[in-house]
């Protein structure tokens, strides 16, 4: 009788190991081939077009993207989404407000990497720096979510990859309550941590470049353009002159909030106006407006170069003097 031959493990284990291999690969060929052809596509109309007609901004920070101590709709993203909305009524706007008071520079730059995979934003505005002051819950080369950021970087390179990173993030990272302003995600520790009483203080600048420079590659390596915000007031002028440097040398444009404050000033604006001290200094709703004005020439023409975004309907509304 003939018996049968029976195929060693290890040439199984080699036929499935060539079977996945190859769905990747496939897999990729065919994201690859999808993604030249929408670029094809979108070169032969001219230009580039904005996905069903809707904008995504993701504004992440500090306080001062929170908005404290403010009502919401005082705060510059609230101000930002009303602003687009008359400029461009023929898109649906949203401006995500991830701002949590107390957060440093390393705390966004960590987490900013599943925040776009979960929230798929056109753009990115950050505003932050003036915590690492103080703030040490997380800072150093060593914080979490740095480690392996330049392997991930490269993989980004990979349409799979990023695919597989955005259904990795949305469903099993963790989800910030959008319906709590006060609320952070769950199992995380409260975001601020002080030096030890008597620890000598440590120069702030050199964290802040280096995670400016994480969430700008955060930014290249998932091709969505980044906005970064400085700071209005003397007191935090140190902390604005890093990031405009770390703007120019990451070639990323930046909101310098100075000329909003001395734009407001100039149209008779007092000092009670333009400064809310109820939480430590920070900008009222009326200053947030002249921000905005600021703002939206930078972010009007990046989504214009990386999305499409035709020109506005009409201008802004100017702001009024505050009568006596």
């Amino acid at each position: 009788m003939r018996k049968s031959v029976r195929r060693p493990p290890c040439g199984r284990t080699l036929l499935v190991t060539l079977a996945v291999v190859g769905s990747l690969v496939a897999g990729e060929v065919f994201l690859q081939a999808a993604a030249w052809a929408m670029r094809s596509w979108v070169e032969q109309r001219g230009g580039t077009v904005v996905a069903e007609g809707s904008i995504r901004i993701l504004c992440v920070g500090d306080s001062h993207t929170f908005g404290l101590p403010l009502l919401e709709e005082e705060s510059y993203p609230a101000q930002l989404a009303e602003a687009l909305a008359a400029r461009h009524p023929d898109f649906d706007v949203e401006v995500v407000n991830l701002g949590i008071p107390s957060l440093n520079s390393a705390f966004v730059a960590n987490r900013l990497e599943q925040q776009i995979h979960q929230i798929q934003p056109q753009l990115v505005i950050v505003w932050v720096g003036i915590n690492n002051l103080w703030n040490v819950v997380e800072r150093g080369p060593f914080s979490r979510g740095d480690g392996a950021w330049s392997v991930r970087q490269k993989l980004h390179a990979s349409r799979l990859f990023r695919l597989v990173s955005m259904l990795w993030f949305s469903f099993t990272g963790h989800e910030y309550d959008l319906a709590s302003r006060g609320g952070w995600w769950p199992g995380e520790a409260t975001p601020s941590g002080r030096l030890p009483k008597g620890a000598p203080k440590s120069n702030p600048a050199p964290g802040l470049r280096r995670d400016l420079s994480r969430i700008a590659s955060v930014g290249r390596a998932l091709d969505v353009p980044i906005l970064f915000v400085a700071y209005p007031f003397l007191g935090q002028q140190s902390i604005s002159r890093v990031i405009i440097q770390a703007a120019a040398r990451t070639g990323v444009g930046v909101v310098d909030t100075r000329r909003a404050m001395e734009r407001a000033r100039g149209d008779g604006y007092a000092r009670a106006d333009l400064i809310d001290e109820r939480a430590g200094l920070h900008p009222s709703g009326v200053l947030y407006g002249y921000v905005v004005q600021a703002m939206l020439p930078e972010v009007e023409s990046l989504l214009s170069a990386w999305h499409g975004l035709p020109p506005a309907v009409h201008e802004a509304p100017e702001s009024t003097r505050v009568e006596d």
